[in-house]
């Protein structure tokens, strides 16, 4: 009888693990991620009640030359003339292919210009990135995003990761917890500028059901990506791009266009609809006030890093042409030897595009679009140039905010009455940078004279660390002999030379209110500077820094916020912000070619206790390697 219940006994405990067991499998088995998903399980309709999901991405990173046939080539500039344009300017790709060298692009997941990854906000990004590029290493940024609880996911190569090497991968994962329209991209500028980016669309409930001057939602939702391909502005990666957009029914309705430009930093462009207005929704992902319509403008002025989202509806009056114009147009101001040509790109309607007004799912010209793509820009249909002269103009820039009327300033623009926090009509510190330019004569490698140009941010000019800067303490004695900024200098600079390469580092503690005071010494250029994982409340613009200074009036009612400025030459900036998260933060100069030219900063925002994040154990870390000591002897 005992021995009964103990068969007894031990079958029910082998029946229980039995039990449980499949229970997990299958439990697994239907809820468990699969690492096949893609972007389109995370393309949907955001909705409040729902979990944030792990969306999943994969980036290939190659690099790739492109030519243009000969003939074809040859053929082109005798029909259309020589290749000297209006303004001096000379077509960049006619140099290109006249010295047989073609042009070199980078591609994502074998496009130029990546794929747009389309969340909802507080969804969970998990992407994979492999770069396949012999002989260079990448990493990527990730704009708008806080990166809170996970700044070593923000991209900074020696500052937050060791950069990915060739032929390697390199997991990004953290929360999106900013809605609107983002960037991903390399973090050399030429990188960023060739290819190496895309979009990144976070959406949130309210935007989605939410429209500021109609109750009904935008009729589709569209990115325009503005980059360069052979000398010639191209939208989302084609030169010969065109907009097909969903016929409105009785009564008008209003797209919805997130604009985002990547170019060179010399070059401002104005971008303008035949037949359309547009209205200002959000800058740089920050939405404006819902309960009021943004200012409405004829034309935008595109400047380097930007990103913003518009409301596009056609003029009232009259019916709808089969045909519009999008234009882009160089600015005056642009530097003619190294901007791109003009170009405009056909705007349709049409009454069937496809659902939401996306491109059909069995259009494959994206992928084809280097291969198609056109080398002279289409004559212009001849739109009348004195409505152009007095069209309203949306200028974030200040080029034209005290020349003419009619034009939408950055400190015209009212921010959401929600945003602007109370704590911020002080501030705990104050950061002034100083931006100057300064040539210097060395001996160059055969013994001439060499000119250079050296950048500096306070007379320091940025140099990256030899060690992952993240990983290490600011007070290790291997960091602070290269670092300089608050009361530090490193040895290189004593006594202070022409020239004192240094990592710049700025302290702050967690929860300090920081006015941020950026001064452009320099008399002849813009710099375009974007701030890591914070985002910014401009208060304060003025112009002359050198013939009238100290005229800087702030705005402490409801100023526009971004992460992007522009600091035009010969003019200051100021903005607040907290420093809410912990970590290593760049104040990034966007214009460099390369990693930097020295006109970046680091701001360190510690905690107490130090850190309220947690690098992973099996981080990668990057230093210096020296052998064994007893080969030395």
């Amino acid at each position: 009888m005992k021995t009964l219940r103990w068969i007894v006994l031990i079958v029910q405990r082998v029946l229980i693990t039995a039990a449980v067991f499949f229970a997990a499998v299958a439990l697994i088995h239907f809820t468990g991620i699969d690492p096949k998903e893609r972007a389109i399980s995370c393309d949907r309709v955001c909705n409040r009640a729902e979990w944030p999901r792990i969306c999943r991405f994969e980036l290939v990173v190659e690099k790739r030359a492109f030519h243009l046939d000969r003939t074809q080539y040859r053929h082109q500039r005798d029909v259309h003339g020589n290749v000297t344009v209006a303004a001096g300017r000379r077509d960049r790709w006619a140099l290109e292919h006249e010295s047989e060298t073609g042009a070199v692009y980078y591609t994502v997941n074998g496009r130029y210009v990546g794929p747009t990854l389309t969340v909802c906000e507080n969804d969970f990004l998990v992407v994979d990135v492999e770069n396949r590029i012999p002989g260079e290493s990448i990493s990527l940024h990730w704009t708008g995003q806080s990166q809170r609880k996970t700044p070593f996911m923000d991209g900074v190569p020696m500052i937050t990761q060791c950069p990915i090497a060739s032929f390697t991968r390199f997991q990004y994962k953290f929360q999106v917890d900013k809605a609107g329209t983002h960037l991903y991209h390399g973090f050399a500028g030429s990188e960023r500028t060739q290819g190496l980016l895309g979009a990144l669309v976070v959406r949130s409930f309210p935007e989605q059901h939410r429209n500021s001057t109609t109750t009904n939602p935008f009729l589709s939702d569209h990115v325009w990506l503005v980059t360069e391909l052979h000398g010639r502005p191209a939208v989302n990666g084609r030169r010969n791009w065109q907009q097909t957009l969903p016929t409105p029914g009785a009564s008008s309705g209003e797209h919805r266009v997130r604009v985002v430009y990547a170019g060179n930093s010399h070059c401002t462009y104005w971008l303008e609809l035949t037949g359309h207005e547009l209205r200002l929704l959000a800058l740089d992902g920050n939405r404006l006030d819902e309960s009021e319509p943004g200012p409405t403008v004829d034309r935008v002025l595109l400047h380097d890093g930007l990103r913003v989202d518009l409301a596009l509806a056609r003029r009232n009056g009259g019916g709808i042409m089969s045909d519009y114009e999008i234009r882009l147009t160089p600015t005056a101001e642009s530097d003619g030897s190294r901007c791109y040509e003009p170009a405009s790109f056909p705007l349709r309607y049409d009454s069937d595009p496809g659902k939401d007004g996306r491109r059909p799912q069995g259009d494959d010209s994206y992928a084809e679009g280097i291969k198609y793509n056109s080398i002279f820009p289409s004559p212009s249909r001849g739109e009348d140039l004195r409505e152009r002269d007095s069209a309203r103009t949306l200028d974030l820039v200040g080029g034209l905010c005290f020349a003419q009327g009619g034009v939408v300033c950055l400190q015209d623009i009212q921010g959401a009455r929600d945003r602007f926090p109370q704590e911020l009509h002080s501030y705990d510190t104050r950061l002034e940078f100083t931006i100057s330019t300064r040539t210097v004569i060395e001996e160059g490698p055969f013994g001439e004279a060499h000119h250079e140009t050296v950048h500096s941010v306070n007379g320091f000019t940025f140099a990256f660390p030899s060690a992952l800067l993240l990983m290490r303490t600011p007070e290790s004695a291997e960091v602070r002999a290269h670092t300089c900024g608050h009361r530090l200098l490193p040895r290189s600079c004593h006594p202070l030379m022409a020239r004192c390469e240094c990592v710049h580092v700025e302290h702050l503690e967690a929860g300090q209110r920081v006015e941020m005071v950026l001064i452009n010494a320099d008399p002849t250029h813009d710099y375009v500077y974007h701030l890591h994982g914070h985002t910014v409340f401009v208060v304060g613009t003025s112009a002359g820094h050198r013939t009238e200074p100290g005229k800087l009036a702030r705005n402490l009612q409801r100023p526009p916020q971004r992460d992007t400025i522009v600091v035009r030459r010969d003019s200051i900036v100021a903005v607040r912000f907290v420093a809410k998260s912990a970590g290593l933060w760049l104040l990034r100069d966007i214009g460099s070619p390369q990693w930097s030219r020295g006109l970046d900063v680091v701001l360190n925002v510690r905690t107490h206790p130090r850190e309220d994040f947690d690098i992973p154990s099996d981080f990668p870390a990057c230093r210096h390697f020296v052998g064994p000591r007893y080969f030395l002897i």
